[in-house]
């Protein structure tokens, strides 16, 4: 459980796993602060923390800084591909993790160094070879906060290195609840952003259009030629939510009783996301991906 998590004088290393992307990073900034009796607004500027994030890129290629949490929650809803004009990197890259080495050859100016990285399942293979690296040699007393929304994507060897905790908020369904109340009690970041994205009334369009495809009243091409006009990540976290909401939902239902084909269809669905969400961050095709989530739907 994340509650174990706690920073000491020791060099304890931690894979922090979590799909709330904001809680994980509150956590580990608020334990941070509270060790090194620190403002939150300040931590980023302690000499004795380094923090590694998506780098943003400059128009010569260059990675000139890392991703906030807020940046890099927004990047994972799909609201957002570049910052004051600045691309955002698709993987942590070997460059990033040498700067951590460096970062942790040099002594502590008080009692310990720190590093958070952030959303660490981007590593690239090099990256993730250079920090396996670190971990096994770094001498200074630094401890290693990984942050990641699944542990899939962490070199093993990495994993047995780490403390690995995780946490998943346990959100309750009351039969007649809708999925609209379900999927923003899972992401109440959004509330926060709905101003400016609309995401209310995208979530409820995608939703709605899901069950269309589901009951077959809808084509599934002219499904995904709408939604080609949304943002592809949260058009999948939309599709996510959906299903693990429907299957709650069956199984408060229909305690007891043998699947349906709708039931088993979803899950099918659900195990196919992480390959298509992997596909989509390797640039692949993004009507061709739409095109196929759509048609699986209305199969």
């Amino acid at each position: 459980m994340i509650n174990n998590f706690c920073i000491d004088s020791k060099s304890k290393n931690y894979l922090i796993l979590s799909s709330d992307i904001k809680l994980r990073y509150e956590v580990v900034v608020n334990k941070i602060c509270e060790y090194l009796k620190i403002s939150e607004n300040k931590i980023l500027e302690n000499p004795d923390i380094k923090y590694v994030s998506l780098p943003l890129v400059d128009k010569s290629g260059n990675a000139i800084s890392s991703l906030s949490n807020t940046e890099l929650l927004m990047r994972e809803y799909g609201l957002i591909d570049n910052v004051d004009s600045n691309r955002i990197g698709n993987e942590i890259t070997i460059s990033q993790i040498r700067d951590i080495i460096s970062f942790t050859q040099i002594s502590a100016h008080k009692t310990k160094k720190i590093v958070i990285l952030n959303g660490a399942s981007s590593m690239n293979k090099e990256a993730s070879s250079a920090l396996l690296k670190t971990l096994e040699e770094v001498s200074s007393n630094c401890s290693f906060i990984l942050l990641s929304s699944s542990s899939n994507s962490i070199h093993e060897t990495i994993r047995s290195r780490c403390q690995v905790l995780s946490y998943e908020p346990n959100i309750y369904i009351e039969k007649d609840s809708d999925f609209h109340n379900f999927f923003l009690s899972k992401h109440p970041f959004l509330r926060e952003l709905d101003a400016e994205f609309n995401i209310i009334d995208l979530v409820e369009n995608i939703s709605i259009a899901i069950d269309g495809l589901l009951e077959k009243r809808l084509d599934p091409i002219d499904v995904s030629n709408n939604w080609s006009k949304f943002h592809f990540n949260l058009i999948l976290c939309v599709v996510n939510e959906y299903i693990i909401y429907n299957c709650k939902r069956f199984i408060i239902k229909s305690s007891g009783q043998s699947l349906d084909n709708n039931f088993k269809k979803l899950i099918d669905i659900y195990n196919m996301l992480p390959n298509i969400r992997k596909n989509f961050n390797l640039n692949i095709n993004t009507k061709y991906l739409l095109n196929n989530l759509t048609i699986e739907l209305a199969t």
